[in-house]
């Protein structure tokens, strides 16, 4: 940025100060931070420094961290570091931070910064406000020095920026700020859209201008973004309009189930890629995590590489790597580095020096470690409680034939989600057990589609996935899967914005506030596409181990003015196809969706999936059709022309 800068003002770029909130208050701190007390010249404790103060405090105050996690009150403390209670040096109020024995907890970790000369991250912005409200000689100092201040992402900025900027500019201060209240997506860290919303509520004198060229996505992307967030009613309102002629094309599929989504996704992405696409112009977009092992499988089965931007390979996931550790033991208990995560994952009160000598005597002697254990229990005397806990496990999943019940097996013996409630933060934790739940839905849909295959056979399917390789996938380049969250400043060519169904996509509960985040958070998955988007729900997915039927997202009724609605005569059908759709290279996915009143193959002229031939149209293939004799209607899937509904008498076969 100061580069570019650079290249439009010339030297004067120089003497414009540049940087995020936090390194700019930062330098003010450092300069003027004695003034609120603060020691010449102090550090900063990173989060790993802040996680080991925390527990030394709970030690210190004999705190029993089996109760509440060093991590919760870490995360406590940083929560209450980002209100104007701390920013104004009050206590923390009991009944807002709950944990047991909080303020002791704070105050004692406070202690420990102040006699190390620490501070951390929560305290560079809030302690430069503390400083501008309780020193109005130094805040007219910075006044002075910084008269006219740019803001971008304003959108995203939180209640203690906003009191930051608002000191620093006043009221009437020269401040402008960039940013889309439509892309305000991170309410659930702390951001305030009401900053953007009642900007000039705030400020005197505010000029707004609205930059609605859009010079990323073709007319046709634009034109449903528009549609689906007027249904917002906190917002300034602006309709995008294409700032070039780029043509777009958008299409919103409506899939059986979540494998079948994956699947023609997969193969749609082939076929692109064939045709000369570039993988790393195409991205997959999902609301959850979790929802990325689907497309994960279905892409290393056709051997397309991929890219999981913003997180980990579902396979390589902690929590995953965890419970998959006690199935591989059990299914080869010769492998000690399944034994060493397994026995360990949640800690049992066994250490290195005993699971060490176990793997040397089983190595030693050419047995399994799990016949060590056996024979020679008595001998691990300190252990002996933890190995017969073990032993009970392995043997509890020999009485288990399913997958999916071994791995729920595993989950519930080993106290595992409690085990990620007490260590993690709430937001990581609630993550985790969502892909755990997956884990499990992984389980029953390996057993569906292969119902003799045994468990080494699905753990086999899981390495070969996390055996990608790596280089192979840098020089070819590879299909980037991520969050919305994750591609928010992202541009493709190609995307695949996918899961939209009620409970999903909206997420969570059906507040106002909650879903108009929802509705931005789809906004910003649709502008990412530049030329192709396809839109796509599932009748049916696996969550928590079960099939659950899905009712299609209220977004696909909001965008749909905008989409031809190809597949939309029949009774409940909410199938809205462009009618430039070129998807229909896997007939299945049209075919599943036929209405029961149109016309059954035995009657039909031109039977479903047999080619035709139009003079104008060219060669086609037969969708469904509806009536019968000269009334007779067909819809084609042209390769040229695209989605078309013919009368059948101007049709011959091809």
């Amino acid at each position: 940025m100061k580069h570019r800068l650079k290249e439009l003002v010339g030297n004067m770029a120089d003497a414009v100060c540049m940087g995020t909130f936090h390194s700019i208050c930062l330098n003010i701190l450092r300069l003027s931070g004695d003034h609120i007390g603060l020691a010449k010249p102090f550090a900063i404790a990173d989060q790993e420094d802040r996680l080991s103060i925390v527990k030394h405090t709970l030690k210190s105050l004999n705190i029993d961290t089996q109760e509440t996690s060093p991590r919760q009150y870490l995360h406590m403390i940083s929560n209450f570091k980002n209100t104007n209670d701390y920013v104004e040096n009050n206590e923390p109020s009991e009944t807002e931070y709950y944990l047991h024995r909080f303020k002791e907890v704070y105050y004692f970790y406070q202690d420990i910064l102040l006699s190390q000369k620490l501070i951390d991250f929560d305290d560079m912005l809030s302690l430069t406000v503390r400083l501008f409200i309780q020193d109005s000689s130094v805040l007219a100092e910075y006044q002075e020095l910084y008269k006219y201040i740019l803001v971008d992402e304003y959108q995203d900025t939180n209640s203690v920026q906003f009191k930051f900027l608002y000191l620093l500019a006043g009221e009437s201060g020269n401040i402008c700020v960039v940013g889309d209240d439509d892309q305000a997506i991170y309410g659930w860290r702390g951001a305030d859209v009401r900053n953007i919303l009642e900007f000039d509520q705030v400020f005197s004198n505010v000029q707004e201008i609205k930059l609605e060229g859009n010079y990323r996505s073709g007319q046709k992307v634009l034109s449903i973004a528009n549609n689906l967030i007027e249904n917002n009613r906190y917002r300034r309102g602006k309709t995008l309009e294409a700032g070039s002629d780029k043509v777009a094309s958008v299409q919103v599929i409506e899939f059986n189930n979540a494998d079948e989504e994956a699947g023609i996704i997969a193969n749609i992405i082939k076929d692109k890629y064939e045709a000369g696409i570039n993988l790393s112009d195409i991205a997959i977009l999902y609301r959850t995590n979790a929802q990325s092992r689907n497309f994960e499988v279905a892409l290393n089965k056709i051997q397309l590489p991929y890219r999981v931007i913003g997180g980990t390979g579902f396979y390589q996931r902690k929590e995953i790597k965890d419970i998959l550790s006690y199935l591989k033991f059990y299914d080869n208990p010769y492998d000690a580095q399944s034994f060493r995560r397994s026995i360990t994952t949640p800690a049992k009160g066994i250490g290195d020096v005993t699971i060490g000598k176990i793997i040397m005597l089983a190595s030693n002697e050419n047995v399994s470690i799990l016949d060590i254990i056996r024979q020679d229990i008595s001998a691990f005397s300190r252990a002996k409680a933890v190995l017969e806990f073990y032993v009970n496990i392995m043997d509890g999943l020999n009485n288990i034939e399913s997958i999916r019940d071994k791995i729920d097996f595993i989950i519930e013996k080993v106290n595992y989600k409690e085990y990620l409630r007490k260590n993690d933060e709430p937001d990581e934790a609630e993550r985790r057990l969502d892909n755990l739940q997956e884990l499990v839905s992984a389980g029953s849909a390996f057993e569906e589609q292969n119902p003799e295959a045994t468990l080494g056979e699905f753990l086999a399917s899981t390495a070969l996935i996390t055996s990608e390789d790596e280089e192979d996938i840098r020089i070819e380049g590879s299909v980037k899967l991520m969050s919305i969250h994750a591609a928010k400043g992202l541009e493709f060519h190609t995307v695949f914005l996918t899961g939209l169904e009620e409970g999903l996509f909206p997420l969570g509960q059906d507040e106002d506030q909650d879903i108009e985040e929802e509705r931005r958070l789809c906004y910003v998955g649709i502008t990412r596409a530049m030329l192709e988007l396809y839109i796509t729900s599932a009748n049916s997915r696996m969550r928590y181990g079960k099939h659950q039927y899905s009712k299609g997202s209220r977004f696909l009724r909001e965008i749909s003015q905008s989409v031809s609605m190809k597949f939309n005569q029949g009774k409940n059908n909410n199938t809205f196809i462009d009618s430039k759709g070129s998807y229909a290279n896997d007939v299945k996915a049209i075919k599943a969706n036929i209405p029961k009143e149109y016309t059954s193959d035995d009657e039909a002229t031109f039977p479903i999936s047999s080619k035709v031939r139009h003079s104008v149209f060219g060669e086609g293939i037969v969708l469904f059709t509806e009536g019968k004799g000269l009334t007779e209607k067909v819809t084609i899937h042209f390769k040229k022309a695209g989605i078309k509904k013919i009368i059948a008498s101007f049709l011959e076969k091809a």
